[in-house]
């Protein structure tokens, strides 16, 4: 029985592994290169690597002949462990943020993602779009702010992207303020509460973006003072995006806390 379970268990995290590991592929294969699929793909083999046992034990004996190459070994091995770890305590962390709800009329901050070439929104800006829409849908006092300035491979801002997309799918104009200069996810939020202070807008703020970049907006929003209820309007990203993005923010999570910290 126990034989049974060993088996059963490697055979999971290899077809989980595999699983992942074809959308880090997919997401390379299609130019997106980050330490998102990088780190994905390399925690993948590892994984895969370690619970194909005759290959983990031939490599393991080949590694135990040398001080140096042992001493390696087992510091490759914790590092992915501790990594693994660290993995699993952020995604729960992000899961955990896109789960709080906004107040009821908020103003929405959906935040900008790529523009094509055709000036269309990409895959995962035209999600943000519909996750604002339906909020603004349901709550018939709220307006939008749409923040995202323009890229040097965009043929128009994120904002105003987002803007042309929103009036001719219905929204009214009136609804929507445009604010096309950040680079930035702090800029997004840091110019978009000036457009909200300035224009008398309510204070609470639902951010528009997806599931993965809700905590990371959260932690910008605490940096920067801002006092208004902060919840989340979910974008579902297609399932081939996730890991990769998912992963990135592991990484982006950490460098905001210490960026922050050092200008302070």
């Amino acid at each position: 029985m126990k034989k049974f379970f060993s088996v059963f268990f490697r055979a999971l995290f290899i077809s989980g592994a595999l699983v992942l590991l074809t959308t880090f592929i997919f997401t390379i294969s299609i130019g997106i290169l980050n330490i998102g699929n990088i780190v994905g793909t390399a925690i993948c083999a590892w994984v895969i690597f370690i619970c194909i046992k005759p290959l983990h034990l031939a490599v393991k004996r080949a590694f135990q002949r040398f001080f140096l190459t042992r001493l390696l070994y087992r510091i490759v091995c914790v590092a992915f462990v501790a990594l693994i770890c660290y993995g699993t305590v952020a995604t729960a962390a992000i899961v955990g943020a896109s789960m709080i709800p906004p107040r009821e009329n908020s103003t929405v901050i959906v935040l900008g993602a790529q523009v094509r070439p055709t000036g269309e929104p990409s895959t995962i800006l035209r999600g943000r779009i519909n996750a604002a829409e339906n909020y603004l849908a349901e709550n018939k006092e709220s307006s939008a702010v749409l923040s995202g300035g323009k890229g040097s491979d965009e043929v128009k801002s994120e904002a105003q992207c987002m803007y042309d997309t929103m009036t001719a799918d219905g929204v009214r104009q009136n609804r929507l303020y445009i604010e096309d200069k950040s680079t930035t996810t702090l800029e997004n939020f840091e110019f978009s509460e000036k457009i909200i202070a300035d224009k008398g807008l309510n204070g609470d703020i639902a951010v528009a973006t997806d599931r993965f970049h809700q905590l990371r907006a959260r932690l910008i929003t605490a940096q920067l003072g801002i006092k208004g209820s902060v919840g989340a309007v979910n974008s579902d990203a297609p399932f081939k995006y996730v890991p990769t993005y998912m992963v990135r923010e592991w990484f982006a999570l950490p460098y905001q806390i210490f960026k922050a910290t050092g200008n302070k």
